[in-house]
C-alpha cells in the first residue's frame, strides 16, 4: 500500500505539482505519512513530514471547535443573537452565534475583493468593514452560502469572551488537549517559519471571452500588482498576509496533525456530544458551485470523495491546497496538502489534488 501511495504522489508531481504531503489513519490505528517533491524549488529542499503548509479554510474547523469550547464554558450561547457582541453590526439581532460558523448568517463576503497585497496588515474589524463595503447582506437562516466573514466575527467573539488571542485560545482549548504540536495560527501567534514550504501559484491570462464566474474559470483572488499573468508557476508564499485570513484561513499545519485533529474531534475526545452534534449534524445544502462541497454543518462540510460522503473541510490560499476528511463508515481519516495553487478552479494546480485524494482512499481501503 505504501508503495502505491508513494507512486500516486510521484505521478501527481510528474503532472505538475511541486510538493505534496499525505497522512491517514484507519480506526484506532497509527497515523501513517508519505511525502513527495519539493518544499523549496530553487534550493531543491524536499518535503518531509514535519514541513508546514498553509491550510487555508481548513482553519474554519479549528475555529468552529474553539467556539464550541467557549459555549461549553458558558461564555456564549449558540442560539443567542450576536448583537450583544457586535451591537453596531447591521442586523446583528437577527444573526445567531451558530450562524457565524454554519454559513447561514446572511453576512456579506470579502474574499474575492480583498487585495492580495503583502504590504498590508489587516485587523479583524477591517476585514468585516471590507465585507460590508463590497458585499450584500441577506436574511439570516436562509440557504447556506459559503462565507468567510462569519468566521472573522467568530474569532473576534472568542477573543472578547476569553480575553485571549484567537491563536492562544485555539491552542489551549483545541490543540493542547489533543496533543497537536505542529499547528499554529500565524495571524495571532508566532510560529516556526523555517519549517514552511514555499507556495507556487498558477496565474494564466484569461481568454478574452472567458466567463468571470468562478466555477467556469474566473479568477478567485485579486492578484493584480502582486503576480503577473504567466503560464509558469510563481512563488506566492508571501503574496498574502496572514492577518488577511484571520479566523477563516490563516493556520499552518502538517497532514499528520490534521488527521489527529479530525480523529480527536469526530471521535468525541474534544467536545461533549451535543456540541459535536451542533458541528456535524443538521446539515444544509451548501451553495459553492464547481466544488465537491455538498452539505454544511458548522465547521464541518460533507463532500464526495471516492464515491463516499465524507466529513471534513477543504482549504486553498494562493499557492496551497489542503483537504482533510473522515469517512464514518470505514473510520478512515485522511489529509493531504500541496504547495501549488491557482485562483482559476479549472487549473490543475487548483483542482488536481482532489482526484489524488480519491485514488488514495481507494488504495487504502482496497
Amino acid at each position: 500500500m505504501l508503495e502505491q501511495l508513494n507512486n500516486l504522489l510521484a505521478t501527481y508531481r510528474a503532472n505538475g505539482a511541486v510538493g505534496a504531503s499525505l497522512a491517514f489513519s484507519l480506526g484506532d490505528g497509527e497515523t501513517i505519512a508519505v511525502t513527495a517533491g519539493l518544499a523549496d524549488r530553487p534550493n531543491d529542499i524536499p518535503v518531509t513530514r514535519d514541513r508546514l503548509f498553509k491550510i487555508g479554510s481548513c482553519t474554519k474547523t479549528f475555529v468552529a471547535a474553539a467556539l464550541m469550547k467557549l459555549v461549553e464554558e458558558g461564555k456564549a450561547e449558540l442560539d443567542a443573537p450576536i448583537a450583544g457582541w457586535f451591537p453596531d453590526l447591521p442586523r446583528s439581532g437577527e444573526v445567531t452565534v451558530l450562524q457565524l460558523v454554519n454559513h447561514r448568517g446572511g453576512l456579506p463576503e470579502f474574499e474575492y475583493d480583498i487585495p492580495m497585497d503583502p504590504s498590508l496588515v489587516w485587523t479583524p474589524a477591517q476585514l468585516v468593514d471590507l465585507a460590508f463595503k463590497v458585499g450584500g447582506q441577506t436574511t439570516s437562516g436562509g440557504a447556506a452560502v459559503y462565507n468567510n466573514t462569519g468566521y472573522v466575527l467568530a474569532g473576534m467573539l472568542i477573543e472578547a469572551a476569553s480575553g485571549l488571542s484567537l491563536g492562544e485560545y485555539v491552542r489551549r482549548k483545541v490543540l493542547d488537549p489533543l496533543g497537536l504540536k505542529d499547528t499554529w495560527s500565524p495571524a495571532t501567534e508566532g510560529f516556526p517559519e523555517t519549517r514552511m514550504v514555499r507556495g507556487y501559484y498558477h496565474r494564466p491570462k484569461p481568454a478574452a471571452d472567458a466567463s468571470s464566474a468562478l466555477a467556469e474559470g474566473g479568477e478567485m483572488w485579486r492578484m493584480d500588482g502582486v503576480l503577473p499573468y504567466s503560464d509558469e508557476l510563481q512563488d506566492s508564499s508571501d503574496s498574502f498576509p496572514f492577518s488577511g485570513a484571520y479566523g477563516c484561513g490563516d493556520m499552518v499545519s502538517t497532514p499528520s496533525d490534521l488527521v489527529g485533529f479530525m480523529n480527536g474531534l469526530l471521535e468525541g475526545r474534544l467536545l461533549p456530544a451535543p456540541l459535536l452534534a451542533a458541528m456535524k449534524d443538521s446539515r444544509s445544502r451548501v451553495s459553492y458551485p464547481g466544488t465537491r462541497l455538498r452539505e454544511t454543518g458548522a465547521g464541518l462540510i460533507a463532500s464526495e470523495y471516492a464515491g463516499r460522503l465524507v466529513l471534513g473541510h477543504q482549504g486553498s490560499i494562493p499557492g496551497y491546497v489542503t483537504v482533510m476528511e473522515h469517512d464514518p463508515v470505514s473510520r478512515l481519516t485522511i489529509a493531504m496538502t500541496s504547495n501549488v495553487g491557482s485562483g482559476n478552479r479549472l487549473s490543475f494546480y487548483a483542482s488536481g489534488l482532489h482526484p489524488v485524494v480519491d485514488q488514495a482512499i481507494e488504495i487504502i481501503l482496497r
